[in-house]
């Protein structure tokens, strides 16, 4: 990929983020704000059911994503593209059909929406890795918007207009917005890509699809059981009210995630074309200082906390955590598991992987039976990043880290927790700021020039444009 395809892609991307960080941030707070705490708890577990539900793709849109990385749009033929989404809209249809009957049976509310949601997201799913990996930025951007403002859109009419405490409106709310999505996004594709809307079933196109993406799949299903681990002792092991207060905090750590999935969705494509080292090893450095300033947000979170919602003011420490926990998810998200794709290096990935679940187990439990509260939670999920970076590393030893980046890092984690929990909002985010700009210049000095000065070019570039 060209230099300001890239650059292009980011910032695009990066815009995207941004309107759907003000949405998310607007739903973060409104929903804890008017809810009861029960209700707000239903909406979550919801949310972390359908975490999993790209499971039930079995690993057909990751093959696809990775047979068409690099590509152009242009490139891909129209029939295959229509069989190709007409077998995987089949599959999905038997699966959910099945779960359907199971989700009766249990008569659980929550499980039920979940099954609901199987077909309208991994379709969706389907065309925005398409998106990404054909390098149609703008349109997967559009995606990440309308997604985002359809589900603030439906909580704002439930809450103000309805208003309702009710948990099975909200889940409804949620379910109607994806089939909207959906529906949209299959006229999308139909009418820029000639596609036909059924095809029939192609065999040798899902056990192709199935073979090359499952354990991409896993690893992706895995790293989201990996980081949402803590919650899940959190909800069987501690009270409703903390597994909202604690949900609340994750809620807020989404903000931190929008800011690097820009890079991260751009650098697979971007990976499969640039194999020099030292442009890798810059990137890498580059994500680490943006991700050591970009955690800083946590700081308005807390005022935002000791100010206008104290009652949730018990999740601050969970907050800093989670967002310390960043310092080491970024390179992870963003160059090791980009690098692990583009280098055809699953099977590593996915090893890797295991381990640190395990790991992140034994440290969630380690910390569960000596503290047994949600804080321990959050420092077995900074434990568990660490390990899970740390044990990458040697899958990349071209790009390892100098010593004056990894004593970044750690000292950015420790300075980072103590600015929150000892300071107020204000003076935390002042001392916070000025010790990571010295740090800086004294550590990755023109890394950290090199960093603002592409910042300045794509904003003023874009600015320019527009």
């Amino acid at each position: 990929m060209e230099k300001n395809k890239f650059s292009s892609g980011v910032i695009t991307v990066l815009i995207a983020n941004i309107i759907n960080l003000g949405f998310s941030i607007l739903t973060s707070f409104l929903l804890p704000k008017f809810l009861s705490v029960e209700t707000y708890a239903t909406i979550k577990t919801f949310q972390l059911y359908v975490g999993y539900v790209g499971l039930l793709h079995l690993g057909y849109v990751d093959g696809m994503y990775i047979k068409n990385g690099g590509k152009k749009l242009s490139e891909l033929s129209s029939e295959n593209l229509s069989t190709s989404i007409s077998t995987l809209r089949v599959i999905e249809t038997i699966l959910m059909a099945a779960l359907i009957m199971l989700a009766v049976l249990i008569q659980d509310i929550v499980f039920i929406a979940f099954v609901l949601a199987i077909i309208p997201l991994n379709m969706s799913a389907y065309f925005q890795n398409l998106f990404s990996a054909v390098g149609e930025f703008k349109k997967y951007s559009s995606l990440v918007k309308a997604t985002t403002f359809v589900a603030f859109a439906m909580n704002i009419f439930l809450v103000f207009v309805i208003r309702t405490d009710v948990a099975c409106y909200y889940l409804a709310a949620y379910i109607v917005g994806d089939y909207c999505i959906w529906i949209i996004l299959e006229f999308t594709v139909r009418k820029l890509c000639k596609t036909k809307f059924f095809r029939g079933f192609d065999l040798s196109e899902l056990i192709e699809n199935i073979k090359n993406g499952m354990l991409l799949t896993l690893g992706n299903l895995s790293s989201f059981l990996f980081t949402g681990m803590d919650r899940w002792f959190v909800k069987f092991f501690l009270p409703t009210a903390d597994f909202a207060q604690y949900s609340f905090a994750v809620s807020i750590e989404h903000f931190v995630n929008a800011t690097i999935t820009p890079i991260s969705v751009t650098l697979y494509n971007y990976f499969c074309h640039e194999t020099n080292i030292v442009k890798i090893r810059k990137i890498r450095n580059y994500i680490t200082i943006f991700s050591a300033a970009v955690v800083s947000v946590g700081f308005p979170a807390k005022f935002i906390l000791e100010n206008f919602l104290q009652s949730y003011i018990s999740a601050n420490s969970i907050i800093f955590l989670l967002f310390s926990a960043q310092i080491f998810y970024f390179p992870i998200k963003s160059v090791f598991v980009n690098l692990y794709k583009a280098q055809k290096k699953q099977k590593q990935y996915f090893a890797k992987l295991v381990i640190a679940i395990i790991a992140g187990f034994i440290f969630n439990t380690i910390c569960y039976i000596f503290l047994r509260s949600k804080e321990a939670m959050a420092v077995g999920t900074v434990l568990a990043a660490i390990f899970w970076w740390a044990i990458s590393l040697p899958d990349f030893k071209e790009i390892a880290y100098k010593p004056n980046e990894l004593i970044f890092m750690f000292v950015e984690l420790l300075v980072f927790n103590v600015c929150g929990f000892f300071l107020n909002s204000i003076t935390g985010f002042l001392v916070y700021i000025i010790f990571t700009i010295l740090m800086s210049v004294l550590l990755q000095k023109e890394d950290t020039l090199e960093l603002l000065d592409i910042g300045y070019s794509l904003v003023f570039s874009k600015l320019k444009r527009s």
